[in-house]
């Protein structure tokens, strides 16, 4: 008996170790490196067909957004926002940025991967600007000793988290649905 019980309790500490995030977050300990979300009833193929009419319907130019794809297996985009980071900078301040999704699909569920963000700063008297990548890994240059976020970065956690998370469940709604939007019945 006492061998059951401690074995139950094993089991519940490593499905708590390994249970997977379903939100971005961004905390003094970093941005979370990727989601996954279930999607029970769907197949891999299913998804990734799916997952391809979301990009043509959500990004102007779908070809050229798509950077990578293997059939039935992921799909790699890279889009743009005129308002994906907000700084504090006299005020709010937002800068252009780029960034690269990989979704990975299995059976049942898909993980959507941050890549790369790269921020645009324009060139000035100090700098020659251009894109820079937005390091979110390591999160000393946002947070202070104390574990606050330093003034310059107080909307940045807020903007990033809100950007992805929106883009996921736009993902998630479209792979939800069960036509494609792209398919007018009523014409």
């Amino acid at each position: 008996m006492q061998n059951l019980f401690k074995s139950l309790i094993c089991l519940l500490f490593t499905t708590v170790a390994l249970s997977q995030e379903s939100n971005f977050k961004f905390d003094k300990d970093g941005f979370t490196d990727y989601v996954v979300i279930e999607c029970p009833g769907k197949t891999q193929e299913d998804l990734y067909k799916k997952a391809l009419d979301w990009v043509a319907v959500t990004y102007k130019d779908p070809e050229e957004v798509i950077k990578a794809k293997i059939v039935n297996d992921y799909i790699r985009i890279e889009g743009s926002s005129e308002n994906l980071i907000l700084l504090n900078v006299l005020g709010k301040s937002y800068y252009r940025a780029r960034y690269q999704i990989e979704i990975s699909l299995k059976d049942g569920k898909y993980k959507f991967d941050i890549i790369d963000i790269r921020q645009y700063t324009p060139s000035s008297k100090y700098t020659s600007g251009g894109w820079a990548p937005l390091n979110i890994a390591y999160t000393t240059d946002y947070y202070n000793k104390k574990g606050e976020l330093r003034g310059m970065y107080k909307y940045l956690p807020d903007s990033l988290t809100n950007y992805f998370n929106d883009l996921n469940n736009s993902l998630k709604k479209f792979v939800d649905t069960e036509t494609s939007s792209t398919k007018k019945n009523e014409w």
